[in-house]
């Protein structure tokens, strides 16, 4: 009899103790947005809209000219492979160049995680610039928040959190 009172009783512990766990714990999935309704942090500040993408170049039909041109050439004795593998090459050329020529996303808003490392880097790069972020140690402290909020504000980046361009304003690798 006695034996099943403590049975009984470690068993209510265990399931008090996973019940407690369970409530305790964050959840692993976060919640998203639902698309096409819009949460209340939208509609009260809406964001700026993002910048159009660039038209894509469309190449134009080859002129009469260029047809005849095209006609007019004597036929190669190469193998097909190595004509395709060529043409191949010049096409890949081609498309390296239109993507290196294209703008670049500006990511100067993204929110760099800083390690002690590049805390380090900043805190050093603020001394260059003047400002007092307190000992170089890799930790943030209160002045080396100040400091950094002091260089945004003169610098014309939004002040608060250590984004990419605040990192490439201070010439600090990331």
């Amino acid at each position: 009899m006695k034996f099943m009172r403590i049975k009984a009783l470690v068993a209510y512990a265990v399931l008090l103790s996973l019940a407690v766990l369970l409530l305790g714990c964050k959840p692993i999935f976060e919640k998203k947005p639902i698309p096409g309704k819009e949460s209340k942090e939208e509609t009260a500040a809406p964001a700026a809209a993002p910048a159009p993408a660039p038209a894509p170049a469309v190449a134009e039909p080859p002129k009469t000219e260029e047809i005849q041109s095209i006609q007019s050439l004597p036929a190669t004795t190469e193998a097909p492979d190595a004509t395709m593998a060529a043409t191949e090459g010049a096409f890949v050329e081609e498309i390296a160049s239109n993507v290196s020529s294209a703008p670049a996303a500006d990511d100067g808003d993204d929110v760099v995680k800083i390690t002690p490392t590049i805390m380090k880097k900043v805190q050093q790069a603020l001394v260059n610039y003047g400002f007092n972020p307190g000992p170089v140690d890799g930790v943030s402290g209160a002045k080396t928040v100040a400091a950094i909020e002091s260089f945004q504000k003169q610098n014309d980046i939004p002040v608060g959190k250590l984004t990419k361009r605040t990192l490439r304003a201070l010439g600090v690798d990331f």
